[in-house]
């Protein structure tokens, strides 16, 4: 998922665009009876662009469902519909209640790449299985920093970004010598160095930073 700020950018571009719409309508009289529609290519234009941003960020979401659900032909009520939706998720995104949606989405991701580190332990593949529960438990200290205005800068590796967590009082200095320990082996594999641990050290790691992750991955 995008940044906040790249979001509600996005999201003021679209309902910009959606109030314009209201100035490009088009009446329609038959035997009395009057419509009144927006013009289709601006209309149409607008609705796949909105479609686009919501099921990239907010996919099966009550924002996607409603705006996919209420947002039809080109009338001025499909318009209102779609307006409503878009100022609705801005609003949750900037007084913060997106928050736990966005760690849901990152959580769902590194369950994925530790479900395939699994695999590879299972297969007894243990250099490629602690190069990548390294490289999750990497993003994840990202993540968590990011969850608590934690400044973190591109060369900043896992036992930098595990020095400001544990400065911060994140967590424990307990907590810290562990992923010390995960990150050692983590390098280990990462330079080839194979004989320098055991399957049951990175199985041990593979448990230990799921169960990290799990705790700490939150608001």
């Amino acid at each position: 998922m995008l940044s906040e700020e790249i979001l509600i950018n996005r999201l003021n571009e679209l309902i910009e665009k959606g109030n314009n719409l209201k100035t490009k309508t088009q009446s329609f009289y038959q035997k009395g009876i009057g419509a009144t529609w927006i013009d289709r290519e601006f209309f149409y234009k607008w609705k796949i662009n909105s479609i686009a941003y919501l099921e990239r960020n907010f996919f099966r979401t009550s924002y996607y469902n409603g705006f996919n659900s209420g947002v039809g032909a080109n009338a001025e009520m499909s318009v209102e519909t779609g307006l409503g939706v878009l100022k609705a998720l801005k609003e949750d995104i900037e007084k913060g209640y997106l928050t736990r949606y966005r760690t849901l989405v990152i959580a769902d991701v590194f369950t994925d790449f530790l479900e395939m580190a699994e695999h590879l332990l299972e297969n007894n593949y243990k250099h490629p299985a602690a190069s990548l529960i390294g490289a999750v438990l990497e993003n994840g200290l990202r993540k968590i920093c990011d969850n608590h205005n934690i400044t973190v800068k591109s060369k900043d590796n896992i036992g930098s970004l595990n020095r400001k967590l544990a400065d911060k009082k994140t967590y424990t200095r307990i907590v810290q010598r562990k992923i010390e320990v995960w990150n050692k082996i983590r390098d280990y594999a990462d330079h080839g160095h194979f004989k320098e641990y055991k399957k049951e050290e990175v199985e041990e790691m593979f448990k230990g930073v799921s169960n990290f992750l799990l705790n700490y991955l939150k608001d």
